[in-house]
């Protein structure tokens, strides 16, 4: 819009000042030492205006010369950074490739350590690593930590999985401690702290962690149930006092506290541990909730008289008398409970109903500490004997197939072992 208003305006200055011109065109006159021009204004203002647009064309083409080293350098950074990108590509598809030394080679093409990218270092990291060369891994990622474009997390993160890889949780863990209250990374150190105190057997921490991994939805219901489970084994495994395993129990919500399945491993384990106080407390309000199948099989293996249990599950075989006569798991645990606290007679009829319903070894050993109190030595040994051999009193002869077994359990291995041969072979 202002070209045109400038166009419009000399037009109207040429209307205005032609004619003029025309009739009187001026004269200009120059005298230089020995020399005198003498021209009409019309001339001298032309030659100005050819002098000035000479002048320019002149002046542009010196500054495309002097432009030119920096043109052709601009072209070869370009080329450089083209050819970068290349190499950069190609090196993170040969580490998915798993072609771990071709990738440590073209980082090394990339440029020298100290001019990598943090991407680049990462990818040299993890390929040494892939490599066994445990000292190169370190370098690179020394380096990455150094690089002001690098991120200590990321360095810190990748130093705590790949000790995890090399079974040295210790050294996750003190990568981990430095960055797991960063709430960026939340997922990812919760879940690696996990790991590491399963790898350090450290299931109390594992136990307080798992709710967490829950809530990030990193555990569905299912393998939470099944974790939590695991870790509540672990340590009744290695409790050597009630007051561990009291505190273990403050830890599950209320809901898993009346969770039978979770429940039943801890109150046996405080009954093997002479706190009966305590296990009789959890246990009956479980079996006031729910008496399950687990809990029960699990009582009727009890060591120790508990008169609070045995209470309540005598009011429960009393509100359903029928059906605690086809109650085998009942059934035995009322066996047992009644005869650690002495009461023979009671036991013998409950085992009587329970061996109409099925044999197990759990019966046979019941019958053999009921003979053994009634002192019926020869009797007791007989369910000894059949308890340990897991046998009926009809015994089935076996041996046939106990040899015919191994051989077709070998075959099966064996074409299972052939098969996956070929499929490999196939791939």
């Amino acid at each position: 819009m202002i070209k045109i208003l400038i166009a419009v305006a000399l037009l109207c200055a040429a209307v205005f000042l032609g004619p003029r011109l025309a009739d009187s065109q001026g004269f200009v006159h120059i005298a230089t030492d020995n020399y005198i021009i003498e021209t009409s204004l019309t001339t001298a203002i032309i030659l100005a205006l050819v002098a000035f647009v000479v002048l320019h064309i002149v002046v542009n083409l010196l500054n495309r010369s002097i432009k030119l080293p920096r043109s052709t350098s601009n072209w070869f950074a370009r080329r450089r950074n083209k050819k970068q990108q290349a190499i950069l590509g190609e090196a993170f598809l040969a580490y998915e490739e798993g072609a771990y030394q071709r990738a440590l080679g073209l980082v090394r093409k990339y440029g020298a350590k100290g001019t990598l990218p943090a991407s680049l270092l990462f990818l040299g990291a993890k390929s040494s690593f892939k490599l066994g060369d445990l000292v190169g891994c370190r370098n690179y990622l020394d380096q990455a930590e150094q690089t002001p474009s690098g991120s200590l997390l990321a360095c810190r993160l990748l130093r705590a999985k790949l000790n995890l890889r090399l079974g040295n949780a210790q050294a996750a863990l003190e990568n981990l401690d430095q960055v797991k209250k960063d709430s960026y990374t939340n997922a990812i150190t919760s879940k690696l702290l996990s790991e590491c105190y399963e790898q350090e057997g450290e299931y109390d921490k594992l136990i307080g962690i798992l709710p967490q991994l829950k809530k990030l939805k990193l555990l569905n219901d299912d393998e939470y149930q099944a974790a939590l489970l695991k870790a509540i084994n672990a340590v009744v495994a290695t409790s050597q006092d009630s007051n561990s395993l009291v505190g273990l129990i403050n830890k599950l919500s209320r809901s898993e506290r009346g969770d039978a399945e979770l429940m039943t491993p801890i109150v046996t384990k405080l009954v093997a541990l002479g706190d009966t106080v305590n296990a009789a407390k959890y246990t009956t309000t479980l079996l006031k909730h729910s008496a399950a199948t687990p809990l029960l099989e699990a009582i009727a293996t009890w060591r120790e008289a508990v008169p609070a249990v045995l209470k309540e599950l005598k009011r429960q075989e009393q509100q359903n008398s029928v059906g605690a006569q086809t109650n085998q798991p009942l059934l035995k645990a009322l066996a047992n409970l009644e005869l650690k606290e002495g009461k023979t007679n009671e036991a013998k009829e409950h085992l009587q109903q329970a061996f109409t319903l099925g044999k197990s070894p759990e019966l046979y050993l019941l019958a053999a500490e009921l003979n053994e109190r009634l002192a019926q030595y020869d009797e007791a040994t007989k369910f000894f004997a059949l308890a340990v051999r897991d046998q009926s009193f009809a015994p089935v002869p076996v041996e046939p197939e106990t040899k015919q077994e191994p051989k077709e359990e070998a075959k099966a291995e064996a074409e299972a072992e052939t098969k996956t041969e070929a499929e490999q072979k196939s791939a």
